[in-house]
């Protein structure tokens, strides 16, 4: 097996950035960070002084480069894939918004085919159901998904799609607020599907019970969870502040720059710190494309959405509709207008999300043994190169 080096290049680990290192890989893995050896019939690319970080994983995705996961075809996972690809996401989870039983098992059909016939397989190692089970009462929760479709768990059609999925859901979001969901968490732990709090007016009574039965990740946090409130005379706490309070809780934080605001990201960091912390775009098909409209969802039962001022919105704009985001543009956001230092950025970008979904003792960081996953950045954080199992990927 022919050796790759990389050199001229900072490598970014989450013990902080190594300078004059140079990055050894070998049949698709890291071999070693400093290697000393001779350069001879080797492959030698030259970071020209740029970074080299992780190949980015995200963990919650809709869509890209005009396709969303719910078209439910091979054509559109992979163009998605290669879209997001394209920006440095080199492990996604195709995540599939709140939708009839028919229309979610299309979506895992599709991903059934995708998996046994595409080059991009590997990129995806399973999927993310976002609901159907959320709170539909509260437009501030239901956000931008159809109401029509919102539901309560049941085992039956629970099984169902679990059985027509065979293993290939990963994380299953739902609220905590609605009857069957202790059934529901709890089936998931038993699986060890990742069961995540989402899209919910729930109370911390509600979420610390959710809690306790199989849930440990909120999505999108601050986005559609609900905070204090007071309802009639009574002022209740709510989903955010039950998982600031429990340390075995990890969040996920849109980085688009639109979605939250700094302080907000960094209050995150500071109580969950930087590993209990993944960053996601929440990408729709308008992300890695230059369409200005399109739907959230499939095309015969989406959502009609609009780009204004860099963010997918509802067409009557009471909503944002999912981002456009790429998780290169994520990273610039942190860096360079949050102020967050690279290390950490990338923790949240790619370790993080590893760490959540079980994947990084392959994924997630620059470390011998992992997946030669990587990316090379110039020093104004511009993309300049993507490298998958240790290829360089070309640009189409």
């Amino acid at each position: 097996m022919k050796r790759v080096l990389i050199q001229n290049g900072a490598l970014v680990t989450p013990d902080g950035i190594l300078d004059g290192k140079i990055l050894s890989l070998c049949g698709g893995k890291i071999e070693t960070l400093a290697y000393t050896g001779a350069a001879c019939e080797c492959e030698v690319m030259d970071a020209e002084g740029g970074y080299v970080l992780p190949g980015f994983v995200d963990i919650h995705v809709h869509g890209g480069g005009g396709h969303d996961f719910m078209d439910a075809t091979v054509d559109a996972f992979e163009g998605a894939i290669k879209a997001h690809l394209a920006h440095g996401t080199t492990t996604l989870y195709p995540t599939a918004v709140a939708a009839s039983f028919e229309d979610l098992s299309a979506f895992l059909a599709a991903f059934h085919a995708f998996k046994e016939g595409s080059a991009y397989a590997s990129l995806a190692p399973g999927v993310h159901l976002e609901g159907p089970y959320f709170y539909g009462g509260e437009k501030l929760s239901r956000g931008a998904q159809k109401g029509d479709v919102l539901r309560s768990p049941t085992v039956e059609e629970t099984e169902a799609l679990l059985a027509l999925a065979g293993g290939a859901i990963h994380r299953w979001d739902a609220a905590p607020e609605l009857d069957g969901i202790a059934t529901f968490g709890n089936r998931m732990r038993e699986l060890g599907i990742v069961a995540a709090v989402a899209h919910t007016d729930a109370t911390a009574a509600q979420a610390e019970a959710a809690y306790r039965n199989g849930f440990s990740h909120v999505t999108h946090f601050y986005n559609a969870t609900s905070s204090h409130r007071k309802r009639g005379q009574t002022v209740y706490a709510g989903v955010n502040e039950a998982t600031y309070l429990n340390d075995h809780v990890t969040v996920e934080l849109i980085g688009d720059g639109c979605h939250i605001p700094k302080e907000d990201i960094l209050l995150a960091m500071k109580i969950k710190g930087r590993e209990g912390v993944s960053v996601i775009t929440d990408g729709m098909r308008l992300s890695a494309s230059s369409l200005q409209s399109g739907k959230l969802g499939s095309l015969h039962a989406g959502t009609e959405v609009i780009v204004d001022n860099g963010v997918a919105k509802l067409l009557d704009m009471s909503s944002f509709a999912g981002s456009i985001a790429t998780m290169d543009r994520c990273l610039r956001v942190l860096c360079q207008s949050y102020g967050i230092s690279l290390s950490d950025a990338c923790v949240m970008l790619s370790l993080a999300p590893a760490l959540r979904m079980g994947i990084s003792a392959r994924k997630g960081s620059i470390a011998a043994g992992k997946d030669a996953d990587l990316l090379i950045f110039d020093r104004e954080l511009t993309l300049k190169r993507v490298i998958l199992g240790g290829k360089t990927v070309e640009k189409t």
